[in-house]
C-alpha cells in the first residue's frame, strides 16, 4: 500500500489544498470545487493538523502560503499536471501528437526550420519532436523516425529519402579569415572539427580524406564532440571546418549560414530512410506527415559549391567501402 494514503487525511484534501494554494483564496477554491467556504477552511485545518504544520498564513487580507505550504504546492502542482497529461493520453482525450524521433542535427537543422510551415498547412496535425542520440524502432510511443542504412534496405513502412552524401562545410566568416583550401590535402592544415557518435556510425575526417584521395596521416583530432549537431554548431561559430551531411546541412548551405569550401563530396552506399510504426502507417495524420516529408525530400538538391573564383567545379563522388 502506498505511504501516501497515511500521509494525507483523504485524496479530497489534496484537491482542496491545490485549489486553495493556486488561487490563494478559500472563497475561490470553494466556488471552483462547488462546496462552501467553511468546508474548505475545515478541510485545510484538518490537512494542517494531519501534517503537523501550518500550510497557510491567514490575515485580514486573505491567505498566503507558508514556506512548507509553498514547497508542498510545488510538488502537488507538478504531480497533478503529470497525472492529467498521462490520463489524457491513455484515455485519448488529450492532444494527439505524431511523435517524430530524430537525431539532434536533423531535428535542429531540417525539421525545425520547416515544421512551422507544415503546421500552417496542416493545423490538424500536431507533432512532437524527440531528439535522440541513437536509432529508435518506431513503436507505440514513436510514430516516425529517420535511419541511415544500406541503400538496398527494405522494410515494411519505410521510404527512401535521399542518398548519404558528405562534404566539408564552414562558416563564411571562417573562409574570410583563413586561406581557402584548394585541394583535399589543404584540409589537413585547417582546424577540422571532429565528432564521434556513440550509437550511430558516421564517417570521420580520416576516412573522408582517404576516400577523397588525400593523405589523412596528418590529421590530429584536438577536440572531439560526441554529437554531430555540436560539430555543426562549432562550424557555425567559425571555429573550423566540419563534415556536413546532405540532409541535415541542406538548409544551412542553402541559406549561406554555412558554405562548402571545396567541391569534393563523398557519396556512400548508404541512404536516409523514413520509417513509421505499423499503427502510425494506418493513421491519416501520420500519412500526411510522411507524404510531406517525402515531398520535401524530392526537392532536396545538393548545392554545387562555388570555388574561390566563383566557378562551379564538377563533383567528386566516391562509394564508401
Amino acid at each position: 500500500m502506498s505511504k501516501l494514503r497515511g500521509l494525507v487525511p483523504s485524496t479530497h484534501s489534496l484537491f482542496v489544498f491545490e485549489a486553495a494554494a493556486r488561487s490563494l483564496s478559500f472563497k475561490r477554491a470553494a466556488s471552483e470545487l462547488n462546496v462552501t467556504q467553511p468546508s474548505v477552511s475545515h478541510s485545510i485545518k484538518m490537512f494542517e493538523k494531519h501534517c503537523g504544520t501550518a500550510l497557510f498564513v491567514r490575515d485580514n487580507r486573505g491567505v498566503q502560503l507558508t514556506e512548507a505550504g509553498r514547497q508542498l504546492y510545488d510538488e502537488v502542482r507538478v504531480s497533478f499536471r503529470r497525472l492529467e497529461q498521462r490520463l489524457e493520453a491513455i484515455s485519448g482525450r488529450g492532444t494527439q501528437y505524431i511523435t517524430f524521433a530524430a537525431s539532434t542535427s536533423l531535428a535542429a537543422h531540417w525539421l525545425a526550420p520547416q515544421l512551422y510551415d507544415f503546421q500552417e498547412e496542416h493545423p490538424e496535425v500536431r507533432i512532437k519532436v524527440v531528439a535522440t542520440d541513437r536509432d529508435i524502432d518506431p513503436d507505440h510511443e514513436v510514430d516516425v523516425t529517420v535511419w541511415v542504412r544500406s541503400r538496398d534496405f527494405e522494410r515494411a513502412n519505410s521510404w527512401f529519402v535521399c542518398d548519404e552524401i558528405i562534404f566539408p562545410v564552414c562558416s563564411p566568416a571562417y573562409l574570410l579569415s583563413h586561406p581557402a583550401p584548394q585541394t583535399v590535402e589543404d584540409l589537413v592544415h585547417h582546424q577540422l572539427i571532429h565528432s564521434s557518435d556513440a550509437y550511430r556510425k558516421r564517417m570521420d575526417w580520416s576516412e573522408w580524406v582517404e576516400l577523397a584521395g588525400g593523405d589523412a596521416s596528418g590529421i590530429k583530432p584536438n577536440i572531439v564532440f560526441n554529437d554531430s549537431q555540436l560539430t555543426l554548431q562549432a562550424a557555425l561559430a567559425g571555429e573550423g571546418i566540419a563534415l556536413g551531411w546532405c540532409l541535415t546541412a541542406q538548409h544551412l548551405v542553402k541559406n549561406r549560414l554555412l558554405v562548402r569550401p571545396l567541391p569534393t563530396q563523398i557519396q556512400t552506399e548508404r541512404a536516409f530512410f523514413l520509417l513509421a510504426s505499423d499503427d502510425a502507417s494506418k493513421n491519416k495524420r501520420c500519412k500526411i506527415l510522411v507524404d510531406w516529408f517525402l515531398a520535401q525530400s524530392e526537392e532536396l538538391r545538393i548545392l554545387e559549391p562555388a570555388d574561390a573564383a566563383g566557378s562551379r567545379p564538377s563533383l567528386h563522388v566516391v562509394g564508401q567501402i
